[in-house]
């Protein structure tokens, strides 16, 4: 797999993007996580003749970061952007709903990629993820309350749902907040 990726990888620099999107593929197909975080950001920006895909760019990038959660700042970006759209377009932006939310896991990717040292996208990513924690940490998670002078309490668990009290939080628990959440190692 790894030769097959380096010749996506030279054929790129070559600008022939049919054997470079042929290569990668291969890689990919043969498990190889740089490959497959490769794919995943070319679905997302709609690279190398592709068509712009959050569906792809959601499962490539997964499937990177399940071979090479640490390397992978770009991956773990590229996932937490494709989550989040995904999100968007499947719920009609309402990104909330018990069981099905993207925000706790688009969260934790998001601060996974800012852990990176040289992460080159830093700045954006700073800024995508105040705003997706702007937007959740604005009402309560479970009744849709507003938020009154930052009176809300944080998810300690997974830092990606606010709640205006316990009793919201055990019943958002309830109601399927636990398949949503994801710990933070």
């Amino acid at each position: 797999p790894d030769a097959q990726r380096m010749l996506g990888v030279n054929d790129n620099r070559q600008e022939d993007e049919n054997m470079n999107l042929h290569y990668i593929t291969l890689a990919a197909s043969q498990g190889n996580s740089t490959a497959c975080g490769i794919l995943g950001h070319y679905f997302m920006n709609a690279e190398c003749g592709l068509t712009n895909s959050m569906i792809l760019a959601k499962h490539y990038s997964k499937m990177s970061l399940e071979e090479d959660e640490e390397g992978q700042p770009l991956c773990a970006f590229n996932f937490s952007i494709a989550l989040y759209r995904l999100g968007l377009q499947r719920y009609e932006e309402i990104m909330e709903i018990p069981g099905h939310s993207p925000i706790p896991k688009a969260l934790f990717w998001a601060r996974k990629a800012l852990e990176a040292d040289s992460f080159p996208l830093r700045d954006n990513l700073t800024f995508i993820l105040s705003v997706m924690e702007n937007e959740v940490k604005s009402h309560c998670a479970n009744c849709r309350k507003e938020a009154e002078c930052a009176s809300l309490k944080r998810c300690v668990r997974c830092l990606g749902a606010w709640y205006c009290g316990k009793e919201c939080q055990v019943q958002h628990w309830k109601n399927g907040h636990k398949f949503d959440c994801i710990k933070r190692k």
